[in-house]
């Protein structure tokens, strides 16, 4: 069947295409990817890259890095394999795909960054595959913390975004395999409401207390704050 086109996704440096992709471009794939810390990884794993937004932006951020993504979802990973290629980036970007869990390797990468499936127990969409990338079924957060401490060097991290209400979980995963918050980062859409999402990044260092900061998104409904156009300046055209 022939999937109809939609316009690309357009950044600065680079665009989307995701006709295909079970997940469009949204905030919390970019906002993870300019938030995290890339510039001291010099191999970054994307676990489950979907239109491979987060990749590109961190081959963006870091010119040295040499990045791999892979996507379970066909249709996202074919959207993802010709974002890399059309990119200033191609050289350094990889896809594969299948599944993160089945990744048997050798090397180890610095960074694991991932905007994961994070729905355990809400409605599932009528989409099959909208619904594998918003559930958590095929990613849970302990299967998700056993690979990437097979995957990481031991002094690497993981970058990750997920609702606040998860925070305490994966934080008690996370600690089951030696790896604790270093930052984390409450993101509110609206001055008038509570943090919607988190960012987080683990790694083994166990500090006292994790490094604590915020970004407000929107000042007001249309209106974005200074810290989010600072934050999205390098990317997001109409920031």
């Amino acid at each position: 069947m022939k999937v109809a086109e939609s316009k690309p996704f357009r950044f600065k440096q680079f665009e989307v295409r995701q006709s295909r992709s079970a997940m469009k471009v949204g905030t919390d794939g970019v906002l993870l990817a300019a938030w995290a810390m890339v510039s001291d990884s010099p191999r970054i794993l994307d676990a489950g890259s979907g239109t491979g937004v987060i990749a590109l932006i961190c081959a963006q951020r870091n010119h040295a890095a040499q990045i791999e993504a892979i996507e379970i979802d066909s249709g996202s990973a074919q959207d993802a394999r010709e974002n890399f290629a059309a990119s200033p980036w191609s050289n350094r970007l990889r896809l594969h795909e299948g599944d993160f869990l089945r990744i048997a390797r050798g090397e180890k990468f610095d960074l694991i960054i991932s905007n994961p499936p994070y729905f355990s127990d809400s409605l599932r969409a009528i989409n099959p595959s909208r619904s594998a990338a918003r559930h958590d079924d095929s990613l849970p957060a302990p299967a998700f913390m056993l690979k990437s401490s097979q995957l990481l060097a031991r002094h690497g991290r993981i970058a990750v975004i997920f609702p606040k209400t998860q925070l305490e979980r994966w934080s008690r995963e996370a600690a089951r395999f030696d790896f604790y918050p270093e930052r984390i980062c409450h993101v509110f859409t609206l001055p008038t409401r509570d943090s919607s999402r988190v960012m987080v990044e683990f790694s083994h260092l166990h500090p006292a207390e994790p490094k604590m900061e915020s970004i407000l998104i929107e000042k007001s409904p249309g209106l974005w704050s200074e810290a989010y156009k600072d934050l999205m300046r390098d990317y997001f055209i109409k920031h």
